[in-house]
């Protein structure tokens, strides 16, 4: 191991972990000689439970998507049968 001679200086490498309230984590890979401005890479990280549940509001969300647009299609369709007018 390396020892640097001034005490006060901040390490070159580092990571930093965030948690998120739904059980969810982030781990965020620095290393300041390769990249000054950021992460070199970054984790993710989800408790077992999470993807499913994802897919699932997911699917939802398509489906009540695809609902609506078929809703509006029928009711377009309804209103201009019953307004059109020949001459």
């Amino acid at each position: 191991m390396a020892v640097s001679k001034n005490p006060s200086e901040k390490p070159r490498k580092f990571e930093i972990v965030y948690k998120d309230d739904d059980g969810s984590e982030s781990i965020w890979k620095y290393d300041l000689d390769k990249f000054p401005n950021g992460p070199i890479s970054v984790e993710q990280k989800y408790p077992p439970h999470y993807e499913k549940k994802l897919k699932a509001q997911q699917k939802e969300a398509k489906l009540a998507k695809s609902q609506s647009t078929l809703e509006k299609a029928k009711a377009a369709n309804k209103n201009d049968k019953s307004s059109r007018k020949y001459w």
